[in-house]
């Protein structure tokens, strides 16, 4: 084995571009550089103090011996320890540095959807296959048997059985990159990404009923769009749902395949997609039903009846101001690329609604008296005046749906 773990990486990631096994994952764990990487990714720290080297040794020196085990995690609110993200990034590591030639490297949803918005307007038809039960045991299994069919090391395996069924992966979130269950999900669509792309691209070649299509993959669904007939539309339909139901033995309650014609609304990554007859484009839109839900906690919005939150009372006007805006921010991006974008007022709207209602319960005096305070310190906004121990006044304003206008699409 190389000294370095970033050559043997690569000598392991040419190998199964050659369609060979690979083998001596888990022993380029012993390496310190791994660590040292998955550190920095995880904490943006390009070394380690002494106490995390000293932390980086004893998990190595368990992982020799066999010894290293995540806790159980389904039913414990504890977050995971440091030594348990470190094990789950160094794997990160690996298994993207190896399999990065695959889709493991393609822009996030959002730039997904961007592109079809652009440049998908001609295409007539849609086939969309999704996962419905992405954390069963079934689906583990299956996820576990794709990577076995790739990587032949036992005690890398089996390391990485316990992650997925230890329940920590299921739980933990990445601000930077992919987490580890969408690794595994994208290292296991490959098949697909493969049929796709070679398959029915070549019968499109050979002039065969394969029409023009489109093609992206997110983590656990795809999306294809058709220029063509019927007919066409069909037949790639039926090749899908064949391979599906043979190579990757999925069970037709576990995964949805369905074909749509784009000129009646179907619901696609969230959004309700949708032809305009009038523009000729596709348009995404927030469904009722998903505006309702993201508004119940601020109030009923058809009706516009904001409400206060009890729960918060107890924490600091600025903390509070502070759940409102992390709410609030998190919607928005979830759902940048919709067109009916007017919609996200009428939310904002209603949250600050409920937020004065709830101040004016933490204060117990009236929502009236409360509003006009707030809106006295700058015209225009919805402002609290918080004053810190031994400093000046500080005016800090509640968020407007304009801040995130930059992100529209």
């Amino acid at each position: 084995m190389a000294i370095n773990p970033f050559q043997q990486l690569d000598v392991l990631k040419k190998a199964l571009q050659k369609g060979k096994q690979i083998t001596d994952c888990y022993r380029l764990m012993y390496k310190s550089d791994l660590w040292i990487k998955a550190h920095k990714q995880l904490y943006d720290l390009k070394t380690l103090n002494e106490v995390h080297i000293q932390e980086v040794d004893e998990i190595i020196l368990k992982l020799k011996k066999g010894t290293f085990r995540f806790e159980n995690h389904r039913d414990r609110l504890q977050p995971p320890s440091y030594r348990e993200l470190m094990v789950l990034e160094v794997i990160k590591v690996i298994l993207t540095t190896i399999f990065k030639e695959t889709h493991l490297n393609k822009d996030v949803l959002n730039q997904s959807l961007k592109e079809v918005k652009r440049n998908w307007n001609d295409q007539t038809w849609l086939i969309y296959g999704g996962i419905n039960q992405k954390k069963t045991s079934v689906w583990y299994h299956l996820l576990l048997k794709n990577i076995e069919n790739k990587v032949s090391d036992r005690r890398f395996l089996l390391l990485l059985h316990h992650a997925i069924f230890s329940g920590i992966i299921d739980k933990t979130t990445s601000n930077k990159g992919a987490t580890l269950i969408s690794i595994l999900y994208s290292i296991y669509f490959q098949e697909v990404d493969l049929f796709l792309r070679l398959k029915l691209n070549k019968g499109k070649k050979a002039n065969t009923s394969i029409g023009t299509f489109k093609y992206i993959q997110e983590v656990d669904h795809f999306l294809m769009t058709f220029k063509g007939s019927k007919d066409e539309a069909v037949h790639a339909f039926n090749e899908i749902q064949l391979f599906f139901s043979s190579k990757l033995l999925y069970a037709n309650k576990e995964y949805s395949l369905y074909l749509s014609n784009l000129e009646k609304p179907v619901l696609v990554c969230g959004y309700e997609m949708k032809r305009c007859k009038q523009t000729n484009t596709l348009l995404f839109k927030i469904p009722d039903v998903t505006l309702k839900r993201l508004s119940k906690k601020y109030g009923e919005i058809e009706a516009f009846l904001p409400m206060p939150r009890p729960g918060l009372i107890n924490l600091s006007e600025r903390k509070i101001m502070r759940v409102y805006h992390a709410e609030l921010s998190k919607f928005v991006l979830d759902y940048r690329g919709a067109n009916n974008w007017h919609d996200f007022s009428k939310l904002f709207s209603l949250a600050r609604g409920s937020y004065i209602r709830t101040i004016a319960m933490k204060r117990k005096c009236s929502i009236n008296k409360v509003s006009l305070e707030m809106k006295s310190y700058k015209q225009g906004d919805l402002c609290i005046k918080v004053k810190a121990e031994g400093e000046v006044e500080s005016l800090y304003p509640f968020i407007k749906l304009s801040e995130f206008s930059f992100l529209r699409y």
